[in-house]
């Protein structure tokens, strides 16, 4: 799956149509920019998410920011100016300060020299593409419910999608998101080789198929694990982006040319070469499809019900504490598919999820009891947030009563920012404060 290319179906050319006329720059400069800047918010999405930790952050950013796609259902007006897109700018302000920091400046200048547009216009581009960036990877979050790790995963799996789309000319850029200048050259001049290589074995089978018949012999051990070789060096090549493609490609060149002069049974060896080869590359699309598959866990729940949940999300947490392997009482489970509207406690539709979930649950172990905790960061007046955080935990308990769960067993507090986890200077730290948590009382 390539974000950004879903992204870009979805936008067509309404923003660079709108953004263009707003900013005053020509459409094929506000294009020409366009296409360096979601690249660059997806690579930097990537170089933060690539760890537990920054992950994480990521999922505090897009709960706590209402990031959860819907933006992208109504586009209209959004870049043409007034309010919608005084917030959006705003909205987009602070998620590039969270992504890229003092990278920012750079950034901006870099792709306003490729681009033509004025460093000004290409700050307020990336500032008005960020919200929609952070919007489809919340659409991702929400729809395939997953938690740090499925995240950090999905971001991995876009890297080379990254590299593909990202232009040529931004020198230096790569570097100031996390990844090493010159990638797609390198890959193109590794693949440039594989293929040459690969040419190479079929042109040696067919030049010694003729010897075959006079020798008898089997060039089968010799060829073999040459071909597997280059194979799994080309393959894990690829997947780290390195220079040691060209290594493995080099040594496995030679070690092919070489085998030229062997005699053997060509044909034969051809066959089972081929054979072999598929068996590979279906064990590697095995192996894939069961990694992705391996990410998320199938319950059954009493009652018969069956659900599935990501590895170690929310809902996988809280049912294996009531099935009786969890921890005790005191424990906290953080909501992982909540979104609220901004600064409000109004619960989005990609909340639905989830809450359908917590319900079923509750409904299967219905002796539990539970608490809702809302919490805030520092940010403007402290009462103001701790009411704010007390009508969010009650709006999660509304919902649960209107899906059936018996409102005596949903006791609800607001601490506002009285109990932060994270650090309130940074972005990320109060990413992490935002937060909904659920306790047990009673299993």
């Amino acid at each position: 799956m390539n974000l950004l290319s879903l992204l870009q179906d979805q936008l067509g050319d309404t923003l660079v149509d709108q953004a263009s006329s707003f900013l005053g720059e020509s459409k094929s400069n506000t294009t020409s920019a366009m296409s360096a800047i979601l690249p660059s918010l997806m690579g930097s999405l990537i170089s933060k998410g690539s760890s537990e930790s920054g992950a994480s952050g990521l999922l505090n950013m897009i709960t706590s920011g209402g990031h959860d796609g819907s933006m992208l259902s109504n586009l209209s007006g959004l870049f043409s100016g007034g309010s919608s897109t005084d917030g959006l700018l705003s909205s987009g302000g602070s998620i590039l300060s969270g992504l890229m920091g003092n990278n920012m400046g750079s950034i901006v200048s870099k792709i306003a020299g490729f681009s033509g547009v004025s460093e000004s216009s290409s700050s307020s581009l990336m500032k008005m593409a960020a919200p929609l960036v952070m919007g489809m990877l919340g659409k991702q979050v929400a729809s395939n419910g997953l938690n740090a790790t499925g995240l950090m995963n999905l971001l991995s799996s876009q890297k080379d999608h990254v590299g593909s789309m990202m232009p040529s000319g931004l020198s230096g850029i790569g570097s100031l998101l996390g990844f090493a200048d010159g990638f797609k050259d390198t890959v193109s001049s590794a693949g440039s080789k594989v293929v040459e290589t690969g040419s190479k074995v079929v042109e040696t089978g067919a030049d010694v198929a003729g010897e075959a018949a006079k020798t008898g012999g089997s060039m089968l051990k010799w060829l073999l694990p040459l071909f597997l070789l280059l194979l799994v060096g080309s393959y894990f090549g690829f997947r780290t982006g390195c220079s040691a493609v060209d290594n493995t490609v080099d040594a496995t060149k030679g070690a092919v040319d070489k085998t030229v002069d062997v005699a053997g049974d060509a044909a034969k060896g051809a066959a089972d070469l081929a054979g072999d080869a598929a068996d590979v590359v279906g064990d590697a699309a095995k192996g894939a499809a069961d990694a992705v598959a391996g990410a998320f866990k199938s319950i059954n729940l009493p009652g018969g019900t069956e659900i599935k949940f990501a590895a170690n999300s929310f809902g996988d947490k809280i049912t294996s504490f009531l099935s009786g392997k969890g921890s005790d009482l005191a424990t906290a489970y953080t909501f992982d598919g909540l979104t609220f509207d901004t600064g409000s406690a109004t619960l989005t539709e990609a909340s639905n999820t989830q809450l359908d979930n917590l319900a079923a649950i509750l409904d299967a172990y219905n002796t539990a009891e539970i608490r809702v905790e809302g919490h805030t960061d520092n940010t403007g007046d402290a009462a103001n947030n701790k009411t704010l955080s007390g009508k969010r935990a009650e709006a999660v308990k509304a919902a649960l009563v209107s899906r059936g769960v018996d409102t005596k067993r949903i006791t609800t507090i607001g601490h506002g920012q009285e109990k932060p986890i994270g650090d309130n200077a940074t972005d990320e730290g109060k990413a992490q404060n935002r937060r909904v948590e659920l306790y047990f009382t009673k299993r």
